[in-house]
């Protein structure tokens, strides 16, 4: 499951981030926060929820949910100013809340944060809450909570852009920057088709691997739009013997991906996440020369696909 650093995003951010998760599990109408009359940021929604707790048994009413971002690193729900002191933040939210319900009454409270959340403190803290707020229907989302949602929900996470907080795949690309330079620079002119012979690469039926890889329909239709035509350039480029060097340069690029990937595949969601991390790790040196053909990267990469030098086969 991807792990996200919540704690590099404002205060904002994050609230957008909740609002996004609440449309998914609650419905469409949950609304963005806003600031009431005491000062405090409260999103409402009102109905029937989609799916919280769960689908088989929804809540319904009234909602309120509330945020708590922190911006340190390692915070957790136990923590002694978030809900041990009577001065905690929870027990100022309690104190806050009963004053809300006599004007604005609701039936379900929701608190988001993105500190930690053990399996002994919810409990603790559920009970709290419900005996503070005397109602049934309440509960804390943690940043383990969030990091599964957005597990579930991918485009949240890819909407906000939070792969780029992530450390990256670990290969030494600068063989790969090295491969694709002296590619552009020896590259003649670019087909304006793809040849017959590109049916050569049908080393797997490629439906096949795009369902292994969960690689969408979509960015297949993309990388053959974008990139096919280029494909018999890179063969013969790599094939030709005066660089041999770059084959083997290429070769080790493929062994150190293939071995990143496979060991940090559960960070994401859909084969096209991995490829837009790395079009973005091997530029982000900001390479002028690099940057200028930022497209033969992801054509490069493109092609490591295609050709099942990366992505399982099987």
């Amino acid at each position: 499951m991807n792990q996200y650093p919540y704690e590099n995003i404002t205060d904002e951010e994050f609230e957008n981030l909740v609002i996004r998760i609440g449309k998914e599990v609650l419905g469409i109408g949950c609304k963005t926060f806003s600031i009431g009359k005491d000062g405090a940021k409260d999103s409402w929604f009102t109905g029937t929820a989609d799916y919280f707790p769960s689908k088989a048994a929804p809540w319904s009413g009234t909602f309120n949910l509330q945020v708590k971002h922190t911006k340190v690193q390692n915070a957790s729900c136990s923590d002694n100013d978030f809900s041990v002191n009577q001065t905690s933040v929870l027990s100022k939210e309690i104190t806050r809340l009963n004053e809300v319900i006599k004007t604005t009454p609701f039936d379900n409270y929701i608190i988001f944060t993105n500190r930690k959340l053990s399996g002994g403190t919810h409990p603790t803290i559920v009970k709290m809450l419900q005996a503070g707020l005397g109602m049934q229907n309440v509960e804390i989302i943690g940043r383990e909570d969030l990091d599964s949602y957005l597990t579930d929900y991918p485009h949240i996470a890819d909407q906000f852009g939070l792969y780029k907080f992530q450390a990256p795949l670990r290969f030494y690309e600068k063989e790969l920057r090295d491969v694709i330079i002296v590619f552009s620079e020896q590259r003649k002119t670019i087909s304006t088709e793809a040849k017959s012979y590109i049916t050569s690469f049908t080393v797997i039926d490629k439906e096949k691997k795009n369902e292994l890889n969960n690689l969408s329909k979509d960015y297949f239709e993309f990388l053959k739009s974008h990139s096919l035509q280029y494909f018999e350039e890179i063969e013969k480029f790599l094939r030709e013997p005066k660089n041999e060097q770059y084959m083997k340069m290429y070769s080790n690029t493929v062994s150190d991906l293939q071995d990143a990937i496979t060991v940090e595949r559960n960070r994401f969601n859909e084969f096209e996440h991995i490829i837009k991390h790395l079009v973005d790790y091997t530029v982000g040196s900001n390479e002028d020369k690099l940057n200028d053909i930022r497209k033969i990267v992801r054509v490069f990469l493109h092609f490591m696909y295609f050709n099942c030098d990366i992505g399982k086969t099987a």
